[in-house]
Parts: C-alpha cells; structure tokens; sequence
C-alpha cells in the first residue's frame, strides 16, 4: 500500500499538506489507505511535507522533492513584514533551533521553550520557524494528537533528509521539470492556470512555460473514477484558475469562496455535484451533504459509500449522512466557513 500511496501522489503532484485534507485527499485516490500506511510513509521520510505551490504545505513523495523544493523556494522565501521584524536575529535564533533539534524531532511548543524562553519573539517565533522551514534548514515531520491534528513535530532537514540536496537543482530547470510534472497531472492547461496553481509571478511563469506543450491530457481526474468526498483544498480543486472543466459556472459559489479557497465537495464522474461537511466528531462521524440539484439513488448509494471509507480509515463504526436542503453561498459566507460549510445547518 505504501508504494502505490507514493505512485499516486507523485501522479498528482502530492495533496495538500495539513490534516485532516492530506488523509481524505489520499483517500480519494488511494481506496484502501490507511491512517498507518501515510503517517508511516510520512515518518520514515518517503513522504515529505514541505511549503511548495502557493507557498502552501503540501505532502510529497520525496522522489519529487528536490525539483519541487528548487521550483517554489522563491515564494517561501519572499520578504514580508513579518520576515523584516526577526532578520536581525535570525541567525542567532535559527542557530538555537538547530541545538534544540539535534537529539532528535520536537513539537513546536518545545522548541519555543528551548529557543525562545523568554517568549522574546511571541508569535513571531512562528515566523522564524517557517524561514527555517524555507531555508531547509527544518522539516514537518509526523504529528501529535488525533488524525485532524496539525501539531507537527519539526526535525533537522540534514537529519530526517541526509540524502534529499534542495539547493542542487537550478530554479528554471526544477520550474520546467515541476511544469511538466503538473502538465501530466492537471493537462490540459492554460497560463493562468500553471500561475495561479504555483504562484510564480507573470515573467516567472512565462519563462518556465516557453517550449513546453500546455494542450496534453493529464490524468488527475482518472485517478478518482466515479464518485469521490474531496476535501477542503484538494489538489483537483485548486489546480486550476478556470474550473469551468469541472463545475458549472453557476455553482462556482458553491466551492469557492472569494479567496479562492476550495470547499468540500461531491465530485461525480469529473464534474463537482454537491457540497459535504465532515462535522467535529469521529464517533459518531455526522456527515452532512448538500446536493447542488437532484441526484439519482445510484449517486446517492456512492456517497454512502464514500463515507463508509471514511468512516473506516479512522477506524469508526458509527456513522451517518444527512441530506441538506440547501447548499451555502461561500461568496455571501464568513470568511472560513469554507472549511465547514454545513456546519450551520
């Protein structure tokens, strides 16, 4: 399971870093995965997580790291306020986290506490522990807590990757060999689609995209044939600037809020159908399901079994599924309710 779990997500480029969105967007891809087979993948450094497209975390297998680290480390390392406010002690601090971390993989909360006692930093200890990160100086590594935890454990890059060299690659040959391996996935594909997906600027993506052939078939979606539960900012959802291949313009509200970020949702045969909510707990898992028009018994029956994988994966028998009425307008919603968009209803 392992390596088809590794095979899949190189095909689509890794999923989304953060939890419980790394699990279910496995899921989707991967039938029987278990919570075991990735966070044993992620522990023994086959999968890797790693700020990459957007300046988003994302799970790699780590066969693909090095092009995808080379081709995104601009964006982690662009200068913002933030950074301004700790540069003059980054070194100092960074140093600290490097002591910290040679006996082994600490919590943050830990690291803060050998780094920063004082709390000098305050929630700019953050900052300067994702500069690390973008440095690869660090790396997230497993988790603490239950499978909806982000409460990484973070370890030495030199320790947890000793083979994995970020900086060997030069950025417009890793950018073309990334651009490639999206093309592959997500084709076909226009401009604003490889811009939007990776966050390079105009002249960046221009320059990565001359020569390459944007116009061929990638087999993203045939990695989930029939019907699928995709998470918050799954990979498909947020491949593209124009969506219009797999939901209906009228029902773009509907996944996506005006951010950008993407919902929940039903995807059936390639097309986004409905909404669907996770809700807060495992047991009984309550999941919630809006449909955007009228669904057959048939697609009804695939979501039920659907959920019944994800009741599975986290190791549950109690569950259920509930119709709701309406779907929510994510354009006309507080900002976050995209993460649970049924929450209320």
């Amino acid at each position: 399971m392992a390596g088809d779990l590794r095979s899949v997500l190189e095909q689509s480029v890794g999923v989304y870093g953060t939890a419980p969105t790394c699990y279910l967007s496995a899921l989707a891809r991967v039938p029987d995965l278990t919570l075991a087979d990735f966070d044993g993948a992620i522990a023994s450094g086959s999968l890797v997580r790693l700020r990459a497209m957007r300046y988003s975390v994302y799970t790699l297998p780590v066969e693909i790291v090095p092009v995808v680290a080379a081709a995104t480390r601009t964006l982690a390392r662009r200068t913002n306020a933030y950074r301004k406010r700790v540069e003059h002690r980054y070194d100092e601090f960074v140093s600290a986290i490097d002591a910290a971390l040679a006996n082994g993989p600490l919590p943050a909360t830990k690291l803060r506490a050998a780094v920063d006692p004082e709390r000098e930093l305050g929630d700019l200890f953050n900052v300067v522990l994702g500069m690390a990160a973008a440095d690869f100086r660090v790396v997230r590594t497993t988790t603490t807590g239950s499978w909806r935890s982000d409460r990484f454990l973070y370890a030495r890059w030199e320790d947890f990757l000793p083979a994995i060299d970020p900086d060997a690659i030069d950025d417009l040959t890793a950018k073309r060999q990334l651009l490639e391996r999206y093309v592959a996935a997500y084709g076909p594909v226009e401009i604003d689609d490889v811009r939007w997906w990776t966050g390079w600027t105009k002249a960046e993506t221009l320059e990565a995209v001359e020569g390459i052939d944007l116009d061929r078939e990638g087999n993203a979606v045939g990695l989930m044939a029939g019907t699928r539960l995709l998470p918050v900012w799954d990979v498909l959802l947020v491949a593209y600037r124009n969506r219009d291949r797999f939901i209906a313009p009228s029902y773009a509200p509907l996944a996506y809020d005006r951010y950008g970020n993407a919902t929940s949702v039903v995807l059936d045969k390639g097309r986004v159908v409905g909404q669907w909510d996770l809700g807060s707990k495992d047991s009984p898992l309550q999941i919630k399901v809006a449909p955007f028009s009228h669904w057959s018994k048939r697609l009804w029956s695939d979501v039920e079994r659907q959920a019944g994988r994800i009741a599975k994966l986290i190791g549950t028998e109690s569950f259920s599924v509930t119709a709701i009425d309406e779907p929510v307008d994510l354009l006309d919603s507080s900002r976050n309710r995209f993460l649970a968009p049924l929450s209320k209803r």
